[in-house]
């Protein structure tokens, strides 16, 4: 019998770092552990500390290691091009020379979101589709498009950015630089900012709404909506087949979100009826 194949997957965010060894035939799970990010200690830091957790895993079969990181990723580098300040001293920084280095085996990095989309698209609620979007909705909103089965990545890491995609020209600046983009409408923070109490978290939202409160229910639809018009823009210019929904605001609101999203999608999409709707829970 020949020896299983297994690969060594990295996940790099602001507050966590996880590592796992995975089945590459069929994307089971073998061996997981995770550690706080530690960000505030710099990029080098945070880079050292992933190579370290790596290490603690079983190493026997392993044949090459691919790495979901935050920021914008040079996939053929493998270099942090830009960052936010959710990782300072991020940008920069060599992740597959340093893991190469480590470990002596092919390395492959990109975006956390992409890694993402092509683990769903391999292993996940997307397999069956040659085309889709993947959206990432939680503290703010990331995406992926895959083509022909294959990412779509734009130079260096550049394309396929969705969160930023403009709803409504005329809206205040936003925090990324742009102005009414969908991530000021549909992200974590953006749906507590619209109900207007600084106090109330997501969780407590969710219970309001499903509680039937009108006010958590209006807030929800109209995010819905957003993300509907979002999802029609995207669907005329890209035609994929389905879209996939993650993250931790669609862990947290479901349907509240996805049913009017959908209607305002039917209702903006001339070709809504060839058009297969999915969500998928993303693992933790």
């Amino acid at each position: 019998m020949l020896p299983m194949s297994v690969l060594l997957g990295v996940d790099i965010g602001g507050t966590k770092i996880a590592v796992g060894l995975v089945h590459a035939a069929t994307g089971q799970v073998l061996h997981k552990a995770r550690i706080p990010t530690e960000a505030e200690n710099g990029g080098a830091s945070v880079l050292r500390r992933a190579i370290e957790l790596a290490k603690s895993l079983p190493g026997e079969g392993v044949i090459a290691i691919g790495i979901g990181a935050g920021g914008q990723i040079d996939p053929i580098e493998g270099v942090v091009v830009n960052a936010t300040e959710i990782l300072p001293g991020w940008k920069g920084q060599r992740l597959k020379e340093a893991f190469e280095a480590a470990f002596d085996l092919p390395t492959f990095a990109d975006n956390d979101v992409n890694a993402l989309a092509v683990g769903e698209s391999r292993y996940g609620a997307g397999r069956n589709y040659q085309h889709l979007i993947y959206l990432g909705l939680g503290t703010g909103v990331g995406g992926a498009l895959v083509h022909d089965g294959k990412l779509v990545h734009g130079p260096k890491g550049a394309g396929s950015e969705p969160g930023h995609l403009v709803l409504y020209p005329d809206a205040p600046p936003y925090e990324n630089g742009t102005r009414g983009c969908l991530e000021q409408f549909t992200s974590g923070p953006a749906i507590l900012a619209r109900f207007g109490d600084p106090k109330l978290t997501g969780p407590q939202l969710a219970e309001l709404a499903h509680a039937g409160f009108p006010k958590a229910l209006a807030v929800l639809n109209a995010v819905g909506r957003d993300l509907g018009i979002g999802l029609a823009t995207l669907a005329n210019i890209y035609g994929p087949e389905a879209f996939l929904l993650g993250g931790g605001v669609i862990d947290g609101f479901g349907e509240l979100l996805l049913t009017p999203a959908r209607a305002e999608l039917a209702s903006r999409y001339a070709r809504h009826r060839f058009y297969v709707p999915a969500s998928a829970r993303m693992p933790r």
